[in-house]
């Protein structure tokens, strides 16, 4: 019986969700995505574009910017994305197998001036992909600025700015944020 019933809820958001990306468009629609239940994000984003590997948990509110669909968007196997995340899909954002995305975080892959005279001192339009690999860790509250790759096996610590990559196996934290320590590496392979 359950199950039946998440399968009507599930075709009902669907049905929701097309119908107000065609009478109000995809940005309006998007916004489903900040008050739909958790059971139905992985089902609007695949159908939408974007790649969602098997198991994912992906919380909501899930904030999404700039796009007219997901296709910018690759999500790995048995990633946790927490509630209030912001992804801004400008361009592409990938976030490889079993990375965590703790609440609140930010990623951004984009920078504009907009008309500010800030144009005249250099400040032009960037728009770059940001890469999570596998195994990171992004810490609550952090934000992951443009054309920025966290390594695997990373962790970024709550509330840090990171503006430039992260190497593998690397403890970063601050604003902005810089290296605290290496993370020793395991052998896996003995794990199976």
């Amino acid at each position: 019986m359950l199950k039946a019933v998440n399968k009507i809820y599930l075709t009902l958001i669907m049905f929701r969700f097309s119908l107000r990306k065609f009478v109000f468009g995809f940005e309006n629609a998007s916004r489903m995505l900040q008050f739909v239940d958790k059971r139905a994000i992985n089902a609007i984003l695949r159908r939408n574009g974007a790649v969602v590997g098997e198991d994912c948990d992906i919380e909501s509110p899930l904030i999404i910017h700039n796009c007219v669909n997901y296709r910018n968007l690759t999500i790995g196997k048995k990633c946790h994305i927490g509630k209030d995340v912001f992804l801004d899909l400008r361009k592409p954002i990938v976030i490889e197998d079993c990375v965590t995305i703790s609440m609140r975080s930010t990623i951004v892959t984009h920078l504009d001036v907009g008309a500010s005279r800030l144009r005249e001192h250099g400040f032009s339009k960037v728009s770059k992909g940001t890469v999570l690999e596998r195994d990171c860790y992004i810490g609550a509250n952090s934000i992951i600025l443009h054309g920025v790759t966290v390594g695997a096996c990373a962790m970024v610590c709550a509330g840090a700015v990171v503006t430039k990559d992260v190497a593998p196996y690397t403890l970063v934290g601050g604003v902005p944020a810089k290296k605290i320590r290496k993370i020793k590496r395991m052998d896996y392979s003995l794990n199976g």
